[in-house]
């Protein structure tokens, strides 16, 4: 993945993420410790309870029945539900651009994938709809967008039903961003549209709505023919996931949310501060974004050594953007952290200097 690489390939670079840095409430850690004292095999599909959770909370997204035990599959992090669906469907696919790294996770699994390109903003749909034939099997949306941060509007879901109304492509939504949403914006998953609620895979990930990147635990929801066809796969795979690790989703899934909606605000703030900064060098151009945690940075000049020079000049973590398929050079730096990382890194941002 592009953005371990970054990270394993420079020295000391800056301890930021793209998503809620908090130590786990006692009630998340208590339910993993009462499971871990039991241990015992988790079903493929995932727990009962914690099917039953998803099912619930999505059902009143979705304003339709989810059905627990036959739409929902529990799986080891957003990342797994990804290659499973582009393993079983992903033989040629669109995705739209920019957006997170689908079409190499396309690849890996063995099939094709078409990315429209684009700067920042609403994603393209005309172009991404173009892109779409009657042989396409997988259309990819990010929602939010990962990495501009941009929101999905009910007008972008109407284009995105138009664009599939003559292909028989399965639509993969993937909402990992769907809990980390700022201001005004709310989050809305295609599959709340008439026309694509039938049609589309929703993969989504406590690592980012609830800052549980190591626990690893995301889940899908979508039709049950989908979620069948993923668990087969995933039976001979991985077996099931870690019970103690889905105790702990529950937990935080179904209990208090005062302590993660605080972590969320506490990144809604810094966003602002970010851009303040990254703006404030001259050098690089950013807006605040709408959801996720990064500054998505328009620059001059080459990415790849905009990036080696944050990198090794100023110990911040900037992806190139020909990694989402901008169209233009650009930077994905991420502002989430501890309070003393993100102050680090305003002053870096601000101070930032040009690769010689």
């Amino acid at each position: 993945m592009p953005s371990r690489a970054l990270a394993e390939r420079y020295p000391d670079p800056l301890a930021v993420g793209g998503h809620p840095s908090i130590e786990m409430p006692p009630h998340v850690v208590e339910a993993a410790t009462r499971t871990a004292a039991d241990p015992a095999y988790a079903p493929t599909h995932g727990t009962s309870a914690l099917r039953a959770a998803i099912a619930e909370r999505l059902s009143g997204e979705l304003a339709r029945a989810v059905d627990p035990a036959r739409e929902v599959l529990v799986t080891l992090g957003g990342m797994q539900g990804l290659h499973l669906a582009c393993s079983a469907f992903g033989a040629r696919s669109v995705s739209h651009g920019p957006s997170f790294f689908f079409p190499q996770m396309v690849e890996v699994s063995g099939g094709s994938c078409v990315r429209t390109g684009g700067a920042s903003g609403p994603p393209d749909w005309e172009a991404w709809g173009a892109a779409i034939g009657r042989d396409t099997t997988l259309a990819i949306v990010n929602a939010p967008v990962n990495p501009t941060g941009y929101v999905l509007r009910p007008h972008d879901l109407d284009a995105i039903a138009a664009a599939l109304r003559d292909s028989e492509a399965l639509l993969l939504s993937d909402e990992a961003y769907q809990g980390v949403v700022y201001g005004d914006h709310t989050h809305l998953s295609p599959a709340t549209h008439p026309e694509l609620a039938g049609r589309t895979l929703v993969l989504r990930s406590f690592s980012k709505s609830y800052g549980m990147a190591a626990w690893r635990v995301g889940y899908a929801v979508g039709p049950p023919v989908v979620i069948e066809t993923l668990a087969k796969a995933f039976m001979w795979q991985s077996l099931a996931i870690d019970a103690v690790a889905q105790a702990a989703a529950l937990a935080a899934l179904t209990g208090p949310q005062d302590w993660i909606e605080a972590a969320v605000a506490e990144l809604g703030e810094s966003g602002p501060l970010a851009v303040a900064a990254a703006n404030r060098s001259g050098l690089l151009r950013a807006e605040v974004p709408e959801s996720a945690a990064f500054v998505w940075a328009a620059v001059e000049g080459d990415e790849e050594a905009w990036s080696e020079h944050l990198a090794l000049g100023h110990g911040i973590p900037a992806l190139p953007g020909r990694h989402f398929g901008a169209t233009t050079p650009h930077l994905r730096v991420p502002f989430g952290g501890r309070p003393d990382a993100r102050a680090a890194l305003y002053e870096r941002l601000a101070s930032v200097t040009a690769p010689s």
